[in-house]
């Protein structure tokens, strides 16, 4: 028997453009049919599937029903309720993780139930796969697809139906939200009751502010969390998982917030997905709310002090701060993308342009036309991707592209590199930018005449020679490009390299050609005495000799050199073939050399 075909296996670049396709909804559609109903169609468009639907769950009566559906044909199954447990959809919905069959009623594995089966098979449906949807620690409900054939189901299709899954379930809190809040508009003009009208209208205006925020600043989470600031009327910040303040005052101390009361509360406020309450012994108290999804800590509030109405407001605006924060990833995650995407087009010669690379260039500044910068940060590749995500976070970041690319972050900015010193513009920014986060990294900078990928991969070549010379030159933070090299940089872009190899060898070729030959260090002992300013001293210590060595082998060079490599011309020669031996890498004609610590004038 053939083993059943799998589900389409979408890239990550599809599942993100769903994603971020998803976020603009929430921020943007206020009709929850329709905003659920673009999810269940991207949903099926990712996993090539007949049909796609959710469920929400009546935890009163312990069952599951199928609330809305896309591709499904019969009202049999569009009615489908299930208990918690059975089937794949009673299971998933029950929470049991990602659940999936090949063929669902041949699968005894599962519980059935013989009413739901006769359904199913009306249907005609075999395969089916189904994640469960949860918000702020509850699971409430399930997202499905199934088709007409078997199907598997692999590990990409998996991780795209439970990114939707989430996001099905953030679009179906939303729109709860909007129905809540004109719930409450008719609770508040028919209540009689002075005290809970005051209440209501108090919750009434919080919510719609927080929704305002959410349509008002779709790409981050500093909108709602301003709105609740102001509201609870307590200081309040925002933290990473990690502890680090993404926003608001600083209430603790890095120390406090590793300490076990106040992880514990966090551990505490994630499992029962409300507010946990810390008191700390210097007689502080504050409540603290993990904002989850999908068993995923995003982000936790901190507010100072605890009481009852400041911590009512604190967990009504969870799911706010879910929705935005979830919306604020997804839109940097498609960001991130669309901008390696571009990125690839502009500099690797092996990726063809697409026809609307001129109006995606014009969304970052750039344009076919007018000049750029590209900058090369030569980083370790392991942290490539976090120094790509420190250079977007910088200010005056915002319009420039920035890309893991080849082993390091490539980054391409309009404008040029300035008139003035080296790197005018974005590459001291990101230079010291990095250094200020902590990745202090070296970033090589070039100019580009127009922002076409011609003169751009141009660019982006003498960019990461640059950052390669300014290395092997010794340096290994800041910024640097061709002019900031000196001659050494006027030379490495002769492309051919002639240049370089001709200064070389009239100059350096009889020193290197002894070194090959008796196995010395007198290359070596020239660049250490000309970066310690011809003093014999500092260049000893550097190479780990006594300073009689070190003239010994300065003696040994007049004699292969002659007298005139001592005068100002013959240094400057000397000193400029050595940095351009440097910079080329081992030479190819020398073998190994070694020191045996003999004080002999050629060693």
């Amino acid at each position: 028997m053939k083993p059943a075909p799998p589900f389409p296996e979408p890239s990550q670049d599809a599942i993100l453009q769903a994603v971020g396709q998803t976020a603009l909804d929430l921020a943007d559609v206020g009709d929850r049919d329709v905003m659920l109903g673009a999810v269940l169609r991207r949903t099926r468009a990712l996993l090539g599937a007949d049909m796609a639907y959710f469920s929400l769950n009546d935890l009163h009566s312990g069952t599951t029903y199928i609330e809305l559906t896309d591709g499904v044909r019969t009202p049999e199954y569009r009615a489908i309720r299930m208990p918690f447990g059975t089937g794949v959809l009673g299971r998933a919905a029950a929470g049991a993780g990602t659940v999936a069959t090949a063929d669902y009623l041949a699968d005894q594995a599962l519980n059935h139930l013989s009413g739901i089966d006769t359904i199913v098979r009306g249907e005609g449906v075999r395969a089916i796969a189904g994640a469960p949807m949860r918000l702020g620690g509850r699971v409430v409900g399930a997202l499905l697809v199934a088709h007409r054939g078997p199907r598997t189901l692999g590990p990409a299709a998996r991780t795209a139906l439970e990114h939707m899954a989430v996001q099905a379930a953030v679009a179906l809190e939303q729109t709860r939200r909007g129905e809540e809040i004109r719930r409450l508009r008719t609770t508040r003009d028919d209540g009689s009751d002075p005290g809970a009208r005051l209440r209501l209208e108090h919750l009434l205006h919080l919510d719609e502010r927080l929704m305002g925020a959410m349509a008002g600043s779709t790409a981050e989470a500093a909108g709602v969390f301003a709105v609740l600031a102001e509201s609870v009327g307590h200081p309040l910040s925002l933290h990473d998982p990690s502890g680090a303040l993404r926003t608001g005052r600083r209430l603790l101390t890095p120390e406090e917030l590793a300490g076990w009361r106040l992880r514990s509360a966090v551990r505490t406020s994630q499992q029962a997905g409300g507010v946990a309450i810390a008191h700390l012994p210097g007689g502080g108290t504050y409540a603290l709310l993990a904002i989850t999804t999908a068993g995923e800590h995003l982000a936790t509030l901190v507010m100072e002090g605890a009481d009852d109405d400041a911590v009512a407001r604190l967990a009504h605006a969870s799911a706010f701060m879910t929705v935005a924060l979830l919306v604020e990833r997804a839109l940097a995650q498609a960001d991130e993308t669309a901008q390696t995407t571009l990125v690839e087009e502009l500099v690797d010669s092996r990726v063809p342009p697409r026809p609307t690379l001129g109006t995606r260039l014009a969304q970052y500044g750039l344009s076919p036309d007018a000049p750029a910068t590209v900058l090369v940060v030569d980083v370790d590749p392991a942290g490539a991707v976090t120094a790509a995500r420190a250079v977007r976070g910088l200010d005056g970041a915002g319009r420039w592209l920035v890309s893991v690319h080849d082993g390091h972050v490539c980054v391409i900015a309009a404008g040029t590199t300035g008139p003035g010193p080296a790197g005018t513009g974005a590459a001291p920014l990101v230079a010291e930018g990095l250094a200020a986060a902590g990745t202090p990294s070296l970033v090589g900078a070039a100019h580009s005449p127009s922002g076409g990928p011609s003169d751009l991969r141009r660019a982006h070549t003498e960019a990461a020679d640059v950052a390669a010379a300014a290395r092997a030159l010794g340096r290994t933070t800041g910024h640097a490009d061709f002019a900031s090299l000196g001659a050494v940089g006027a030379v490495i872009r002769d492309r051919t390299g002639t240049t370089s190899r001709e200064i070389v060898g009239r100059h350096l070729g009889p020193v290197l050609d002894y070194d090959r030959r008796r196995r010395t260090r007198l290359a070596e002992t020239l660049w250490h005495w000309f970066a310690a300013g011809e003093l014999l001293a500092p260049a000893a210590d550097a190479l780990s000799v006594h300073p009689n060595t070190v003239r010994q082998r300065l003696e040994r060079v007049d004699d292969l050199l002659g007298p005139d490599w001592r005068t100002p011309e013959g240094r400057f020669h000397l000193h400029l073939a050595l940095r351009l031996h440097r910079v080329a890498g081992p030479d190819r004609t020398t073998g190994p050399v070694a020191d045996h610590g003999s004080a002999v004038a050629g060693r």
